[in-house]
């Protein structure tokens, strides 16, 4: 009979053929606990023969909870092939180590995202006797990622939003275009981009205060965009200004049409906390297909506004890129 006694944890010692013992495991296991390294050690059909308290932690289960399961029994269906694969080839013999991240759900519910490495321990025999699973917890690691990914979004999303209105503000102006130039230049169809000036805007400030006025003018957005057809797009371009573009038009005509239902918006006063707020606009348009070029689109529109507001408020003047003539 041996002197050396099973362990509890499972890690026993491999006999020799000699008819001593080969402690290969035992050193293995005084290195991993006092490094407190959760670890397990299975049989070589998979099943989960001893483990210390730092891997049970980490599974959110109690030690005796987990002794004689099999690995797969520890994660989810969809994860279980793949572990199953990496188990065959580590007593197969066809890999020395092997790494799975696994989705386990301790006891309390609570699922924790490990990342096991397998290795295999062989006999004398030079056959594969016993698995060491060595896990690390990555569950902090993969939120904190998702963190940053979110925090990433939030940013590139306000960069290019409207912090007031939630509408797409000026940097985003020129993809936007870009995007209607392409599909203009797939489909065929004119678009226009129509400039909308609040020609009041410092006015309404200083009657009705900074706090009224924001909210005035998210009132007045969202007017805008209950006017517009769902292909047609509003942005935000500048503090006293918001830009349409209308796509898949039939000719320039249709950009006007686009016009009238934006300034009809503003006949009827915004109440906001009350107080009846009355907006003066003007519009520039400029229209334009596939082959136009967005910065002259967007010049065009910004002279267009120009020419309006010297006609008076409430009006509209167009520029048709396409054949360079105002109207």
């Amino acid at each position: 009979m041996s002197d050396h006694a099973p362990d509890p944890l499972g890690f026993e010692p491999l006999a020799d053929p000699r008819g001593g013992v080969v402690d290969i495991i035992g050193p293995m296991r005084r290195i991993l606990d006092a490094a407190s390294v959760p670890s397990a050690t299975l049989d070589g059909e998979g099943q989960i023969v001893g483990l210390n308290p730092e891997f049970a932690r980490l599974c959110g289960r109690a030690p005796s909870e987990i002794v004689g399961l099999h690995l797969l029994a520890l994660c989810p269906g969809r994860d279980q092939a793949e572990v199953l694969s990496r188990l065959v080839r580590i007593v197969g013999g066809l890999s020395e180590t092997e790494r799975e991240e696994l989705r386990v759900t301790g006891a309390d519910g609570r699922v924790r995202t490990l990342s096991v490495t397998l290795g295999g321990l062989a006999g004398p025999d030079s056959r594969v006797e016993r698995v060491v699973a060595i896990a690390s917890d990555l569950t902090e690691e993969r939120r904190a990622a998702r963190r940053r990914r979110r925090q990433v979004v939030a940013r590139a999303t306000d960069a290019v939003a409207d912090q007031q209105t939630g509408l797409p503000n000026q940097r985003a102006l020129p993809v936007l275009v870009g995007s209607a130039l392409r599909r203009s230049a797939t489909h065929g169809a004119p678009f226009a981009l129509l400039r909308c000036h609040v020609t009041n805007l410092a006015e309404i400030e200083r009657t009705h205060g900074p706090v009224v006025t924001r909210n005035a003018m998210s009132a007045l957005s969202e007017r805008l965009t209950q006017r517009l057809r769902s292909a047609d797009t509003v942005t935000r371009s500048h503090p006293d200004a918001f830009t349409v573009i209308a796509e898949d038009l039939g000719d320039a005509q249709d950009a006007a049409g686009v016009a009238y239902r934006l300034l009809a918006s503003v006949v009827e006063d915004v109440v906001v906390d009350g107080r009846a707020v009355g907006f003066d606009m003007v519009i520039g348009i400029s229209v334009g297909d596939g082959d136009g070029d967005p910065d002259r689109l967007t010049d065009d529109a910004t002279r267009a506004v120009e020419d309006a507001r010297a006609d008076g408020i409430g009006g509209f003047r167009m520029i048709d890129t396409r054949t360079v003539s105002p109207t």
